[in-house]
């Protein structure tokens, strides 16, 4: 089984509760049901985004309790990563209050588990909310997740993310000072892209981008390729006005893009960590990356290669392994996507 529940949902408290290969063992996908995002709070949720809370959110005073709930009654042995989802940001008091942090924190603190992983918009990372948790807990164990998407400031605004490269290079700052990591997440082919080719590219300019200012800030970073898919009840799914309907990326697009992200990685930095992620998550997927035959259908191929891009995380050596295999299919369907992006596999130079 390539995923599976740790434990039954609590009371509808949980949005998701899976684990998936990872490293020397597994990442522990943890959702908690909390209230909204501030950007939905506001009306202004990004366009892609098709998480509108389960009924009854628990208050921000109880995410602690309700956490240490499933966390005291899950096998934790094999676990190498946990990564907390909220519905929007760890660090904003409307979601989860600052005693919950800290509850949260101390059960991390006191388990195996090397690294946890904590979303949140840039606004919320201040030295206060930073330093409170490394009072408690090594800082090296905490890695900071910002949806960053792209560095294109003007392409981040058509997707309503509501911050910019300056809001992210405070944010970098602080977290540096603090001693912890950043992941950043890049969105591979965002609905304000929806062009393949274009997606490859701004992801590899904004990976670029993105490891020279966390050079210069002596920041850790984690590079997390994100490819995009339609989510059921986000803006670009119910918008039927659409005279080019977005579509996730082909198949062959992710796996292209890991190896030109592994060629950075060669280049500039020796230590980055790329990590890939799916459409696992805490909403209702309605289209997903896949590949296609010549009449628009999905490709039979697809399912075959989506299996082996579960096992992308495993370690760069697989990631390699499983690139090539992926680049070098024989399936007819790869022409087409070649001819989409407009050009060969070994043509494409950045």
């Amino acid at each position: 089984m390539d995923t599976e529940t740790l434990c039954p949902h609590s009371n509808d408290y949980m949005t998701i509760n899976k684990k998936e290969r990872y490293s020397h063992g597994f990442r522990w996908k943890l959702g908690i049901n909390t209230n909204p995002c501030i950007q939905s709070r506001k009306g202004k949720r990004c366009v892609y985004c098709g998480f509108l809370n389960y009924r009854n959110p628990i208050s921000p005073l109880e995410v602690g309790q309700v956490f240490n709930e499933v966390f005291k009654s899950s096998d934790l042995s094999d676990i190498h990563r946990l990564e907390l989802y909220v519905s929007g940001s760890f660090f904003d008091d409307e979601e989860v209050s600052f005693d919950s942090r800290l509850e949260i924190v101390k059960s991390v603190k006191e388990s195996e588990i090397k690294e946890v992983v904590l979303e949140s918009r840039p606004e919320f990372i201040t030295e206060r909310n930073l330093e409170s948790l490394v009072n408690i807990i090594d800082g090296k164990r905490i890695t900071i997740a910002i949806g960053v998407e792209t560095m294109d400031d003007k392409i981040r605004n058509k997707l309503s993310k509501g911050f910019s490269t300056k809001d992210l290079t405070t944010s970098l700052g602080r977290i540096a000072q603090a001693g912890m990591r950043v992941q950043a997440y890049l969105l591979l082919n965002p609905p304000a892209i929806n062009n393949d080719k274009n997606a490859i590219i701004d992801i590899i300019g904004s990976s670029k981008e993105i490891i020279n200012l966390a050079s210069k800030m002596n920041c850790p970073l984690i590079l997390a390729l994100q490819p995009f898919f339609l989510a059921k009840n986000s803006i670009v799914a119910e918008d039927p006005s659409q005279e080019n309907p977005v579509r996730p990326p082909w198949l062959y697009t992710i796996a292209l893009t890991l190896r030109l992200l592994d060629n950075i990685r060669s280049v500039m930095e020796p230590n980055l960590h790329i990590i890939l992620g799916n459409e696992i998550d805490n909403v209702d997927p309605v289209l997903v990356p896949s590949n296609y035959t010549s009449d628009g259908n999905v490709c039979p191929c697809t399912r075959r290669i989506k299996k082996y891009l579960r096992e992308v995380n495993i370690s760069r050596e697989k990631m390699l392994e499983i690139v090539h295999r992926i680049l070098e299919s024989p399936c007819s369907c790869k022409r087409i996507w070649e001819s989409e992006i407009g050009c060969e596999i070994n043509e494409f130079n950045l």
